[in-house]
């Protein structure tokens, strides 16, 4: 096989034209050409055939596409926005910092050059529809026209009116006008970012995500943590994507790939990864060592003291929650969770109380007097990931009288919260952002940071992934150090669960017993 880029045309050496003439009828034409017989239009529609036909053309992306942008497209990039032009289905799960954002905006330009796609909604998380789509869309495709759905109703509707090419919507967003977003059969390519946020099926918002999806629409799934948590994970977006991969129901899939051990104990099957492979396909996979190279990330535990106040609510705690166990009162896997949280927030440094939902301090000044040290010993900025809201702003009390230091919560508006983020990347200050995982998890570039701080652990495998991926990414130039405190077992327990993905009920059930017996794991020791 020859691909001819001056007459654009892929010639092959054919016996049999058996094959050709049943499928590409009056598309071929013969030619002597260095020992090739036959001429094909390299087209779209001609290579997928071709390639369903065992003959392995590649994308006439590869060949006739200009790659718009600020900086030439890599290798892997290529490929994925290639494999994205040759397939309707397709999931893209690079790794996060691999650029699959470029790769999914050309490969969407490329065939609306083609007349294969009229206009492309684009649903992502909210902390991303201008820091990264929306930027991205302006910096690559100069070209191309967007719309961004976010707001109310209203000014949800009156931007998705606008005749542009693409349309930008956050997830919860698409519930919102999902009657008006159906209407729009113009809108015939759907990529849906960080695709790992609908693996459960029985929420509204994967149900109307799932009634968004037309036969005949492109759709590409991106997340570089398809499995965030189990093997099971895989069969939602499978569901919603490739349907005839997996079993219709939830159930047959998870006894594919899991095995119950227990009442509330599933493990995994050993071939369980073949089974999510197939589950998941078609797929591009690259991992970000294989494709851009970077500094090592080391990873360090810290461990601190807890105050004296901190002592005694910790053993007050326990004690109350001692008895309420002795009295034979049940505890779910949700009242475990709900208090192992008070306990990790009274490990921080504050309480939230019930009644008024307000965070009471705490005297936390071994673990403050540790953030400190670990931020002095930085040699760039610093990202310090606070899992309770309430003391993101006792932290930022404390210190902005030492160092220049921002808030990223749910607290803070889009806007400003992107005006933080380029002073972050452009300005000296702030010097320190204090951040919670919610809002950080996902799309930014802050590589101009060379620490991270868990300042506890965050109850999420997929979070902790993408927080550590917001620096380690193209564009550092630094050794990474990732710092996790600790100051109790519950904190190391979490910290583990979260690298095993072990996050079931049983895990939480689990933990909260050997808190109450104190022991660290289950096995006698204080």
């Amino acid at each position: 096989m020859l691909i001819h880029k001056e007459t654009k045309s892929i010639l092959l050496r054919v016996k049999n034209l058996n094959k050709l003439n049943e499928f590409l009828p009056d598309r071929y034409e013969f030619v002597d050409f260095k020992g090739h017989n036959v001429s094909i239009p390299h087209g779209l529609e001609e290579t997928k055939i071709l390639n369903n036909l065992g003959v392995p053309v590649p994308s006439p992306i590869l060949y006739y596409y200009n790659w718009p942008g600020p900086f030439p497209a890599w290798e892997h990039q290529k490929y994925t926005a290639a494999q994205l032009t040759l397939n309707r289905r397709m999931y893209v799960l690079n790794e996060a910092g691999t650029a699959k954002t470029a790769s999914s905006l050309w490969a969407a330009d490329y065939l609306m050059q083609q007349g294969m796609v009229r206009k492309c909604l684009i649903a992502c998380m909210l902390s991303t529809v201008e820091s990264v789509w929306m930027d991205e869309i302006f910096s690559f495709l100069m070209h191309r026209t967007s719309s961004l759905l976010v707001g109310d109703r209203k000014k949800r509707l009156a931007n998705l009116e606008k005749d542009v090419d693409f349309y930008v919507i956050n997830h919860d967003g698409v519930e919102v006008i999902s009657k008006e977003l159906k209407a729009r059969k113009d809108i015939d390519l759907l990529i849906l970012d960080e695709a790992s946020v609908y693996i459960n099926a029985r929420t509204t918002m994967y149900k109307k995500m799932c009634e968004l999806i037309r036969p005949d629409m492109a759709f590409w799934p991106m997340t570089a943590t398809p499995t965030p948590n189990a093997p099971t994970d895989a069969w939602a977006l499978a569901r919603m994507t490739t349907p005839s991969n997996v079993t219709p129901y939830f159930g047959s899939f998870r006894d594919l790939t899991m095995r119950q051990i227990s009442q509330f104990k599933w493990v995994e099957r050993e071939n369980a990864h073949e089974t999510v492979f197939k589950a998941l396909q078609p797929a591009v996979r690259f991992k970000k060592s294989d494709c851009i190279d970077l500094p090592p990330v080391v990873f360090k535990s810290r461990r601190c003291d807890l105050s004296d106040e901190q002592k005694k609510l910790f053993t007050d705690m326990r004690n109350k929650d001692v008895l309420q166990a002795k009295s034979g009162e049940k505890i779910s896997a949700i009242n475990a969770a709900d208090k192992l949280n008070k306990i990790r927030q009274l490990l921080c440094g504050v309480i939230k109380q019930t009644e008024t939902g307000v965070y009471v301090p705490l005297d936390f000044r071994p673990r403050l007097q540790l953030l400190i040290e670990s931020i002095d010993e930085a040699h760039a900025k610093v990202l310090v990931i606070v899992p309770f809201k309430g003391i993101i702003y006792e932290l930022q009390k404390h210190l902005h009288k030492i160092y220049s230091c921002a808030v990223i919560n749910g607290d803070v508006t889009p806007r400003r919260r992107r005006e933080i983020i380029k002073a972050f990347k452009t300005s000296k200050d702030p010097h320190v952002l204090l951040c919670h995982p919610k809002v950080m998890a996902h799309g930014l570039n802050l590589t101009e940071a060379d620490t991270l701080i868990f300042y506890g652990p965050i109850n999420s495998n997929d979070e902790a992934m993408q927080v550590v991926e917001r620096f380690n990414r193209k564009g550092q130039t630094r050794k990474m150090t990732v710092v996790k405190f600790s100051s109790h077992f519950i904190e190391d327990r979490i910290y583990k669960n979260i690298e095993t993905k072990q996050l079931g009920q049983d895990k939480t059930l689990s933990l909260y017993n050997d808190y109450l017996r104190g022991e660290e794991d289950g096995k006698g020791r204080c």
